[in-house]
This record gives C-alpha cells, sequence and structure tokens, in this order.
C-alpha cells in the first residue's frame, strides 16, 4: 500500500469512528430482565403507582414534603446526576485523543538554527481497545443505576420513619384523649367517694384505692404526653420545618388498612430500591471483571502526527504487554469472584423483604383480630362500669368493683385504639413495600 493509499485510509478510519461516537452518544433503551439473571443487565426499575396513595392523605402529603426536602435524598440526586456525567465521560473514550506541542528552543544544526519555534501534533482514535471502553461504559451505566437505586432507597427509608413517627404521634394523641376521659371519670369517681367518706358512709380505704387509680391513670397519660413530643420532634426533624403542627387525628378504615397479600411478596422484591441497589453492585462487579480481563488484551489505533521534521504522516499502532507478571490475570480472577458474591447477596435481600413483610402482614392480621375483641371489650366494659355504679348506690356492689371496672373500661378502649392505629401503621409500611404508595413519585416530585 503506498503512503497515499494509507493516509486515505487512516483519514476514513478517523472520520469513521468520530461519527460513530456522536451516534453512540444517544442512549439506547434497556429492556427489563426478569427471573435469576436479573443481575446480569439493567431492568426496569420499581414500578410506578396508579391512582391515590392506599394511606390518609395527610400522611401522603407529609412524607412527599419529607422526601422532598430530607438532605439525604437531595445528597443521593446530586450523585446521580454526578453519575450521568460520568456515563457521558466513559461514552468520550471511543473519540480520538489530541496532543498538541510548541516548543522553543536555542541554537542546534545550522540548519534549524534561527528557527526557535516548532509545533507537534498527534492525533490517535481507538479502533480496538480489548474490551477496555466497553467495559468502561458498562461500569458507568451500572455506577448511575447504583446512583438512581440510592436515590430510591434513601427515599423509601425517609418514608418509612416518617410513617412511623407520624403513626406513633397519632398513637399518642389518641391516647391522651382516652386518658383524659378516664381521668374525668375517675376524679369525679374521687369526689364522690370523698362525699361518702366525709359523711362516714364509706371506709376511708375506698378513697384511698380511687386516688391510687386515678394516679395510675395519670402515670400512662405522662408516658402518652412525653411519647407525643418525642414523635413530634421527630416528625419536624423529618420535615424540616420545626413549626409544623400535626394536622386532623388519621381514621381507622377496614377497607383500606388490611390489604391483601396475595402477590405481594413478588411486587416487593421486584420494586425493592435496596434490592436493585445490590443488582447494580453486582453490574458493577461485572463490569469490573471485564476490565480486569481487558488489561491483557492487545490494542489498535490509527494515528496522525505532524512536525517540522517528520512532516504529516499516518499510521496503526499496535500495542500489547503485561504489568507485574500474572498479576493482572489474577486481578481478573478476583474481579469476578467479587461479582459472583455480589450476585449472592441479592437472593439474600430477597429473604430480608420476604421476612419483613411477612412480619408486617402477621401484625396487620393481628391487628384485626384485636380491633373486633377489643371492641366488644370496650363496649361491655363501659355498660358493666355504668350498672356497677348504679348497683354501688343501692349497696349490692363494693367499690373495688366499681373502681376496677373503671380502670378496665379506660384499658379497652386503649387496647381498641392500639390495634387500629397498628392496623393503619402497618398497612401504610405494607404499601411502601410493595411499592403501590411511592411518596418520592407524587405529582411535582421528580427524582
Amino acid at each position: 500500500m503506498t503512503r497515499a493509499g494509507l493516509a486515505r485510509w487512516t483519514t476514513g478510519l478517523l472520520l469513521h469512528a468520530a461519527l460513530a461516537q456522536a451516534a453512540f452518544a444517544q442512549p439506547a433503551p434497556v429492556p427489563p430482565v426478569q427471573g435469576p439473571d436479573a443481575a446480569a443487565a439493567p431492568d426496569a426499575g420499581p414500578a410506578r403507582p396508579v391512582g391515590p396513595p392506599p394511606v390518609a392523605p395527610d400522611l401522603a402529603d407529609l412524607a412527599a414534603r419529607a422526601v422532598e426536602s430530607h438532605p439525604a435524598v437531595a445528597a443521593a440526586r446530586a450523585g446521580l446526576r454526578a453519575a450521568g456525567g460520568d456515563v457521558k465521560a466513559a461514552k468520550w473514550q471511543r473519540g480520538p485523543s489530541l496532543s498538541v506541542e510548541a516548543l522553543s528552543f536555542e541554537g542546534g544544526a545550522p540548519v534549524v538554527r534561527g528557527d526557535n519555534l516548532s509545533l507537534n501534533l498527534a492525533v490517535e482514535q481507538p479502533i480496538w481497545q480489548g474490551g477496555r471502553i466497553g467495559g468502561t461504559i458498562d461500569r458507568a451505566r451500572a455506577v448511575q443505576r447504583f446512583a438512581s437505586a440510592q436515590v430510591d432507597e434513601n427515599a423509601l427509608d425517609v418514608a418509612l420513619r416518617l410513617t412511623n413517627a407520624y403513626f406513633d404521634l397519632a398513637r399518642a394523641t389518641r391516647r391522651l384523649m382516652i386518658l383524659d376521659r378516664g381521668l374525668a371519670e375517675h376524679r369525679g369517681l374521687v369526689a364522690s367517694i370523698g362525699r361518702r367518706v366525709e359523711q362516714s358512709v364509706s371506709p376511708s380505704v375506698d378513697l384511698e384505692l380511687a386516688r391510687a387509680r386515678t394516679a395510675q391513670l395519670e402515670d400512662q397519660r405522662a408516658s402518652a404526653e412525653a411519647l407525643r413530643t418525642a414523635s413530634l420532634v421527630r416528625l419536624r426533624e423529618l420535615l424540616g420545618d420545626v413549626g409544623h403542627e400535626p394536622g386532623a387525628i388519621p381514621f381507622y378504615d377496614p377497607a383500606r388498612d388490611h390489604p391483601s397479600s396475595a402477590g405481594a411478596a413478588e411486587r416487593a422484591i421486584s420494586c425493592s430500591p435496596v434490592r436493585q441497589r445490590l443488582i447494580a453492585e453486582a453490574l458493577v462487579a461485572r463490569a469490573d471483571a471485564k476490565l480486569a480481563g481487558a488489561q491483557t488484551m492487545p490494542r489498535l489505533s490509527a494515528v496522525f502526527s505532524s512536525n517540522e521534521v517528520t512532516g504529516e504522516r499516518v499510521g496503526l499502532v499496535f500495542r500489547a504487554g503485561v504489568n507485574g507478571g500474572l498479576s493482572q490475570f489474577e486481578s481478573a480472577g478476583a474481579a469476578r469472584l467479587r461479582r459472583d458474591a455480589a450476585e449472592l447477596r441479592v437472593g439474600a435481600v430477597e429473604r430480608d423483604l420476604r421476612d419483613q413483610l411477612n412480619a408486617d402482614f402477621a401484625e396487620n392480621e393481628a391487628a384485626r383480630q384485636r380491633i373486633a375483641s377489643s371492641g366488644v371489650a370496650a363496649t361491655a366494659s363501659r355498660a358493666v362500669t355504668d350498672s356497677y355504679q348504679r348497683q354501688f348506690v343501692v349497696g349490692r356492689r363494693s367499690w373495688l368493683d366499681v373502681m376496677n371496672a373503671a380502670l378496665e373500661t379506660t384499658q379497652a378502649e386503649l387496647a381498641a385504639d392500639d390495634a387500629e392505629v397498628s392496623a393503619m401503621a402497618t398497612a401504610a409500611r405494607i404499601a411502601l413495600r410493595t411499592c403501590s404508595w411511592r411518596p418520592d413519585l407524587e405529582p411535582g416530585i421528580q427524582p
């Protein structure tokens, strides 16, 4: 091949590579991957919920605000944008490398004396790099997917923490309402028995009993007030709003707060951001293994150079070699083992997800049964208390019977209320874990 023919051929290679790079810069859609080989390629990510969230509107609004404003989510989104820049940078490795040198000197042979400035230009276009460029791009994409999963994982964590704080606050507020009613009733009983003691109709021990039971409820109220204060502080911190005041108390809805378990485990596993992150880690490890193997492969590039000594030249460069003996081969083997370990962690987290979901469903079902039994007990206890107070007046019941019935009424109401809040809280957590509710995807909030 003549010099002119080689120049035309190499220039054509440079032009073809530049055009290929421009086309490669447009990302292609990635189809979803299902089944045990899901770690081999990206999937479609978490499913998008359709319709209104299956939780109280106030909770949905608070969770969306917390996810939007929380620093952990904002940091994860910044990391995702940075990972997108890394993907673009990795793709540009398919483009040519350009170097320019300007030399200024004095002296030299008579033939160049007086020419004090020299310019050197070199352009190198990769043709075949043994998988190095493809592996770098695959790794950047895997890191981008990892960053995307981190956004979802942080959003889910914030939403779960806010949900727990929200229902702890609701539980404490509702307990305070019940305890205030119970205390009002007990204080009335204290006043009533106090008058009977003053009139020497009842012994003083009955008054002491009434005061002791009232003090017991006051102790419970103090605990509920402490829980409410702590829950409100947690809620405000998650919202980033120290002046936030709670809205309406959530109410129990049997149709909403007892979700079906059919297909829930599959939905939770498929949309879990923790699983998505581990799959991305496996893809990063897979790309690292590919890169480690590519380091042992030769490379071929087209080059163009121009300077005053040799003039303009085009040609091909073939490079091959290893560093550190067989260390690169050992590194490739270690990278493959890390890939296998990362893929095994995906299976481990699936078991954890099933365990968490099963625990929530078990608690939710127990709450359903407790609501039914506690509601009956609370109604019966109220009727018994009223009856015992009337019978005490006519001497057919003791004061101990009256105080026991009054206390049992308050405790039964607390048990029924606690069961309702437990049902609401577990239903909200199930909705989050199965992606039927995703506050980070509420209207107006973009990841």
